[in-house]
């Protein structure tokens, strides 16, 4: 037992992704499944008859940590000073969680950055849903998936700054569905698609 190396999944071992990219400098994520039940009563009996399942649900938050636009204009590596690998000019805000980094596109479709949509009183019925992904480093440098929640609309956001320390955001979100390294979701009802 003194021989074994105890490996524990960590913030610092993995990768949480929303659309496919990288949140950068994500705090903390976490997500709970709940299956509503209810427990029918039979005439004449004073225990239940069975237990039954309702409805299935999920909901969870995650926390980044804020930095400034444009910093890759001050940042020339000249000095030894570079951007983290991953981060871009337009932020790490909800309207760059498109894979091309797209802050706002009426045009386009799918994964396109219009997440921010979910916060928007005005383009809130052409908002577009959302997938995150959680991964764990693997021994040589590859991904393995742990956690799938695909399928999310924001449902709120809190914004924090203070003098003492970064500027942080969290959302919160609710998902079709969850897939995890030990189970895999599939759909309950007959002609639903409910992606991948």
């Amino acid at each position: 037992m003194s021989g074994m190396i105890p490996f524990f999944l960590t913030g610092a071992n993995a990768k949480v992704r929303v659309n496919n990219k990288t949140i950068a400098f994500c705090t903390d994520l976490s997500y709970s499944i709940k299956v509503a039940h209810v427990n029918p009563k039979v005439l004449g009996m004073y225990e239940g008859h069975s237990v039954t399942p309702l409805s299935y649900e999920v909901t969870g938050s995650f926390t980044i940590i804020k930095y400034t636009r444009g910093m890759a204009e001050q940042h020339d590596g000249l000095h030894g000073d570079k951007l983290p690998f991953g981060v871009t000019e337009t932020g790490n805000g909800i309207g760059a969680w498109g894979p091309d980094g797209v802050v706002y596109d009426l045009t386009a479709s799918g994964n396109d950055g219009r997440a921010n949509q979910s916060l928007n009183p005005v383009y809130l019925k052409n908002s577009v849903m959302f997938d995150i992904e959680v991964y764990q480093k693997g021994p040589h440098n590859d991904e393995v998936p742990v956690a799938q929640l695909p399928n999310c609309r924001i449902i709120q956001s809190d914004f924090k700054l203070s003098k003492r320390g970064v500027a942080t955001q969290t959302f919160q979100f609710i998902a079709v569905y969850a897939n995890e390294d030990t189970f895999v979701t599939s759909a309950s009802g007959v002609g639903q698609n409910l992606g991948s």
